[in-house]
């Protein structure tokens, strides 16, 4: 069989049978690997594997798409087509010496929703899923980046495609020749992506997103080569066929291809279709200009400064205006804001009318360099301060209507891009959303695994025992006999489980009743602190028992609610439309959260209330003394706790955030990773994914000596396992119930049996009876008689009782 690699640094990987996800001994990752039921089909990946390890993105992609023809369900072939369209390359992390992913093709599009990204998940086991969706997230969040950063770069008109070194490090001649072009371009005041000049300030991993604004921007690429190779070297060619596919989107690109000392049949195929021009002919790089600017449409026979479309010469001003004007757009081309408007008011100071210089002090006021600039503007208030600008009013009021429409044009222009860049960022915000809420659903069944009380620390195991440390006067940690359990939740001095069953236990004071849960059913959720416990039933109504001074335990009338939180004095409540209800002690403000909105999960501290919203925000009331409820600057949140006098949260990465009270470091969690729940009480506790426990703060009676818990083995085989206990725990209720059925059906037999044994015997006794009164004669059995008549009447009594 043929060796599967590892596609991020090549080594051979140990893939165990039926496995979809494995990870490399050689560079430690964790990946998706194909499934090993066809000799052909490991070969092909063989092939597509290392020409992508090679950078060559479209042959791999070539090869891919041979295996999802014959092999239309394998998962690993549509994840390669993925890779391979974003020009993924996996290279060393300097920071941790793990392989990450960068981007050598940016796109506009999602990789979310990208077709055979949805192909890959559709046909992967979970596991392997899982594992896709957090290879895409990495990768989304790379393109994202390179958006941002060329979302910012200025447009160019022509992209300079060229080899810079040969083999042996040295110039090459293209590279000389491209420069000689670049430099004539300029000169005609073309804006032109060079990337021996272009890019000489930025490293190689930061070039994706300079080279994706310029291909994307730029209306004709020039493709030097001297030689057939440095035509098809794997940067260069993977300039040339970018551009190509977006020549196929926008028929306003061209490609030009410039050679020299090669037969024009010796240039890539790809080519054979263009108009090519020979740079070894006298004159090539004048007839190269003059096909370009015909390209481009633009006359650059005069300076750039004087082709102002809107800031123009007028004749009616004489000569001083015109050279004032021209001045002051040069002044405001190069970001010498002062300077121009003191041209434009000494315009003005001849002619108080003059349009032209009223829409250069606004363009100057507005930080724009030409009236041109107002298209590229992409945020609407409006148009960034341009149309309430009080010298664009006087533009407006002495401007000829031509001048009126070229402005309208660029408004307009600058508004679609405002809406464009609003529904981008309402489209990356609602992916966002997405990515976190599917994070949440990750970790949401280990974050039933662990509590943390005032006093004591409790760990639910994947087989449903319950570990506990710290305080045990109160009883709170016996709970070693527990099983099949599936959430836990600690008070200050009790501790409580939720089995599979939907029944609650309770261990520990119980001094205002609140362990007084044993008749509790059908429960999904629980929360206790100090003197009160709550849980939450399946049909989203809520009980409570113990300690309700305050009111805590008003919640009979609460419906819809889909999860539950305690503090130390009020009870908190998540409904399913994503608001808060809040019932209890209110003195510090904890339970004003009526108008909390888009909440997904929430957490009772002691005096304070905590919202985590969807978009990975945090909201919080109540006692702030401590900082406890600075958590505004929080961002990519997926899970909360609340302690005594702090907050704790969970980010999409792993780490986890701390705000409050810190004299015991239970806010020094800042070096924590690979997190995947928390809890919080006078202390803070985390579960990681290889399911080891973690806990700052105070240590008394040995609540933070959890170094030796573990869990469970591998998290993303939690929720199966969990699953398994249910079932298990299933399975126990049913034969428990069939051993008392069974009992039952036997008792009862054996009552049948003794009641028709009792019968028998009564009918036999009054058969004698019958047979003795019979045979009494005489005048002294009158007493027998009477005896024997008693007995007759208890017998048929007794018969009837057992009728």
């Amino acid at each position: 069989m043929a060796i599967i690699k590892c596609k991020m640094c090549g080594g051979d990987l140990d893939v165990s049978e039926g496995l979809s996800v494995c990870e490399c001994e050689y560079c430690g990752t964790k990946q998706t690997v194909p499934s090993a039921d066809n000799e052909k089909k490991l070969t092909l990946f063989g092939r597509a594997n290392r020409l992508r390890l090679a950078n060559e993105f479209d042959k791999a992609a070539g090869v891919y798409e041979s295996i999802v023809a014959d092999f239309p369900e394998e998962a690993e072939a549509y994840w390669g087509l993925v890779l391979c369209r974003y020009g993924i390359e996996y290279v060393d992390d300097p920071a941790t010496g793990k392989k990450v992913p960068t981007c050598h093709r940016s796109s506009f599009n999602s990789v979310m929703e990208d077709g055979d990204f949805e192909q890959a998940c559709e046909n992967a086991d979970a596991v392997a899923r899982r594992q896709y969706r957090e290879e895409a997230k990495q990768i989304e969040d790379i393109r994202r980046g390179i958006l941002e950063v060329s979302g910012k770069e200025e447009p160019y008109d022509i992209f300079i495609c060229y080899k810079e070194t040969d083999e042996n490090g040295d110039r090459t001649i293209d590279s000389v020749i491209a420069q000689d072009v670049y430099d004539a371009l300029t000169e005609r005041g073309y804006r032109v992506f060079f990337s021996r000049i272009s890019l000489e300030d930025k490293l190689g991993t930061e070039y994706e997103p300079y080279i994706f604004a310029a291909l994307n921007s730029a209306k004709i690429m020039l493709a030097f080569g001297t030689d057939y190779e440095y035509y098809n070297a794997v940067w260069v060619k993977n300039e040339w066929s970018r551009f190509l596919k977006l020549m196929e989107k926008d028929k306003t690109k061209h490609l030009i291809p410039c050679y020299k000392g090669i037969d024009a049949y010796d240039m890539p195929k790809e080519f054979h279709r263009l108009q090519a021009q020979d740079m070894g002919k006298v004159g090539a790089v004048q007839d190269l200009l003059r096909g370009v600017d015909k390209l481009m449409g633009k006359d650059f026979s005069v300076p750039k400064a004087q082709q102002q479309t809107i800031i123009q010469q007028v004749s009616s001003g004489g000569p001083n205006v015109t050279a004032l004007l021209q001045r002051g757009s040069m002044a405001l081309e190069n970001g010498e804001l002062d300077k121009a408007k003191e041209y434009f008011d000494q315009v003005l100071n001849m002619d108080a009318q003059c349009a032209e210089a009223w829409l250069g002090l606004a363009l100057a006021d507005a930080e724009l360099r030409s009236a041109e600039a107002i298209g590229e503007l992409d945020a609407d208030k409006p148009i960034v301060g341009i149309e309430t600008n009080a010298d664009y009013g006087k533009f407006l009021r002495f401007a000829s209507e031509e001048q009126k429409q070229k402005l309208a044009a660029l408004l307009a222009h600058a508004r679609q891009r405002a809406e464009k860049r609003a529904e981008l960022e309402r489209k990356e915000a609602a992916e966002r959303a997405e990515y976190l809420k599917l994070r949440r659903q990750q970790i949401a069944p280990a974050q039933s695994m662990i509590a943390a009380g005032s006093s004591h620390t409790v760990g639910l195991c994947a087989d449903g025992a319950v570990l506990a440390a710290g305080d045990n006067r109160d009883g709170q940690c016996c709970v070693n006999g527990w099983k099949y359990v599936a959430a836990i939740a600690a008070g200050v001095w009790h501790t409580v489980g939720l089995r599979a069953d939907g029944t609650v236990l309770a261990a520990g004071r119980n001094v205002e009743g609140q362990c007084g849960v044993s008749g509790w059913t059908d429960v999904v959720a629980i929360a206790a602190e100090p003197f009160h416990t709550v849980g939450l039933r399946a049909d989203g109504t809520v009980l409570a028992v113990g300690y309700n001074k305050d009111g805590q335990c008003n919640v009979s009338g609460w419906t819809d609610v889909v999860a539950i939180s305690a503090g130390y004095s009020h009870t908190v409540g998540l409904r399913a439309d994503g608001t808060v209800l809040a019932v209890g002690y209110n003195k510090d403000g904890q339970c004003c959260v009526n108008d909390w909105k888009d909440v997904v999960a929430i957490a009772a501290g002691a005096y304070h209330t905590v919202g985590l919203r969807a978009d990975g925000t945090v909201l919080a009331v109540g006692d702030n003394e401590e900082g406890q409820c600075d958590v505004n600057g929080w961002k990519d949140v997926v899970a909360i706790a609340a302690g005594s006098s702090h907050t704790a949260g969970l980010r999409v990465d792993g780490s986890v955030l701390a705000a409050g009270y810190n004299e015991d470091g239970q806010c020094d969690v800042n070096d924590w990773k690979d997190v995947v729940a928390i809890a919080a009480g006078s202390h803070t506790v985390g579960l990681r994914a290889d399911g080891t426990v973690l806990a700052a703060g105070d240590n008394r009676d040995g609540l933070c000596n959890v170094s030796g818990w573990k869990l469970f083995n591998r998290f993303e085989m939690l929720e199966q396992e969990q699953e398994e206990v249910a079932e298990r725990a299933k399975r126990e209720r049913k034969e428990a119930a069939e051993r008392a059925e069974a009992e039952r059906k036997t008792a009862a037999k054996r009552a049948e049996a003794e009641r028709q044994r009792k019968i028998a015997a009564l009918n036999d006794e009054k058969a004698k009876l019958n047979t003795e009164l019979a045979n009494l004669k005489g005048l002294f059995t009158g007493k027998r008689r009477k005896e024997i008549e008693t007995r007759f009447a208890e017998i048929n009594a007794e018969l009837r009782k057992l009728q």
